[in-house]
This record gives structure tokens, C-alpha cells and sequence, in this order.
């Protein structure tokens, strides 16, 4: 029933989330339609929710909430907003798993790493987010941040688009430190000549930001401001193409 549920409760997401979309660009907000109209066909986004199966990432520190979790649900509310706006979504898992890979043996981690990195050269895609959760020694750190590959300008623009909007609207609302993007030696930013970032959505080591990672009311604007910045970097990469 749970199930069943919260495909009910992404239906109403999703229409809500058209509606909101197509009132952004009345507003003159991205100009995302315009680009869409301009190609042959729609631009392609990745979305990797970080961890999976038996890799479960971090754990909250009050609720024990599972870091695979959290991120799988941002990134299909994302994926919603994504192709609610005409973007294609294409997800690394849809569920609670990990991959094998043939390359790889005796290293689930690494096998599913290889897989993820197979989906996004095979893909091709336009940009690639990947969505984490975060974790400190301190439970005092808090707030949201990009992450990008020191040689990737694509990533790097992308990242520093999102961080603003995530300082704005995420960590100045919530009180949480305001970030720089910053580069970061990671497989799935370095694994494809795509331009990839990483988003650390919040630290569930900090009980405020716990209790709003594990809000669904939450997850759905996290989710609406990293669409913002996805489509300001494919608006703003579509422009410099003409």
C-alpha cells in the first residue's frame, strides 16, 4: 500500500510540477522551451542517486534514516521536474540496488561504480547530477554543496550555478552556511567528457538539517531548485551554441 501511495503522491507531484513550470516560463524565468524547440530532440540529463542496496551511504544521526534512501527520492522527484519541462531523465537505479559489472569482481562498490559510469558514456547525456547526502565528525556543519572535476569547465559551471542557487535558497532559508563549489577527485565527475556535478544535498550528522532532508515537503523543493539550476546550465549551454 506504501507503494502504491507514493506513485500516487509522484502523479500529483508531477502534475503540480508542469503547472508550476510552464508559470516559471510565462515569468520569463530559463528559457529553457525555446532551446527544446532549437534541437532535434530533447536535451538529456543523468540523474544518479547515490548509493544503493548494500552500500546504504551514511545514516541520520536521530532518525537513522539511510543516505541511499534519501537520495533515491530526490532524484526521482527531480526526474519528475526534469521531464515535466521537457528534459529527458535517464536514472543510474530506479531502486534500492547495486550493480555488477563485468570488468570488476570481488568489489560490489567498484562493480556498481563502473556500471553508473557505463550508463552515463552510454547516455551521452547533456549534463549528469549525482545526489548525496552528507556527513561530519561535528554535528555543528550544515548546509548544501556542488562539487565538480578540476578539469570539467562544463561541470564547473554547472556547480557554481547550482551552488548559488542552493545558497540562496536552500542555506540562507535554513540558516546552514553558504558555500563555494568546489572541485573534488571523484569517479563518477571524471568517468565521461560530460559535464557532471555532484550535490551534497545536506549533513544528516546536523539535526536540523536531518529533520528537513527527511521531510518530503523538503525534498520536493531541494528537488525544484537543483531543476532550477539544470536548466539555466542547458539554457545557458544551448545559447552558447548558436
Amino acid at each position: 500500500m506504501q507503494v502504491i501511495r507514493d506513485k500516487n503522491k509522484l502523479f500529483g507531484i508531477a502534475a503540480a510540477v508542469l503547472a508550476i513550470v510552464i508559470a516559471a516560463f510565462a515569468m520569463g524565468a530559463p528559457l529553457m522551451a525555446a532551446a527544446i524547440r532549437q534541437r532535434s530532440s530533447a536535451p538529456v540529463v543523468v540523474v544518479d542517486a547515490g548509493h544503493g542496496g548494500a552500500d546504504a551511504g551514511v545514516l541520520g544521526g536521530r532518525t537513522g534514516a539511510k543516505e541511499s534512501n534519501l537520495n533515491l527520492k530526490v532524484a526521482k522527484l527531480l526526474g519528475e521536474y526534469l521531464e515535466s519541462g521537457g528534459i529527458r531523465a535517464v536514472y543510474t537505479r530506479t531502486g534500492d540496488s547495486m550493480h555488477s559489472h563485468p570488468s570488476v569482481k570481488n568489489n560490489k562498490k567498484r562493480a556498481d561504480m563502473f556500471y553508473r559510469g557505463d550508463v552515463i558514456n552510454k547516455t551521452a547525456p547533456d549534463a549528469v547530477i549525482s545526489i548525496h547526502m552528507n556527513f561530519y565528525s561535528s554535528a555543528a556543519r550544515r548546509g548544501a554543496q556542488a562539487f565538480f572535476d578540476k578539469t570539467d569547465e562544463g561541470g564547473r559551471e554547472y556547480a557554481e550555478i547550482l551552488q548559488e542557487l542552493l545558497n540562496r535558497d536552500v542555506n540562507s532559508e535554513l540558516g546552514g552556511r553558504e558555500y563555494s563549489a568546489l572541485s573534488a577527485e571523484k569517479y563518477l565527475l571524471s568517468c565521461s567528457p560530460y559535464p557532471a556535478v555532484i550535490v551534497e544535498c545536506g549533513f544528516l550528522s546536523n539535526p536540523l538539517d536531518e529533520a528537513a532532508l527527511v521531510d518530503p515537503d523538503f525534498q520536493a523543493r531541494l528537488a525544484y531548485v537543483l531543476f532550477q539550476a539544470t536548466v539555466i546550465f542547458l539554457q545557458k549551454t544551448a545559447l552558447s551554441r548558436e
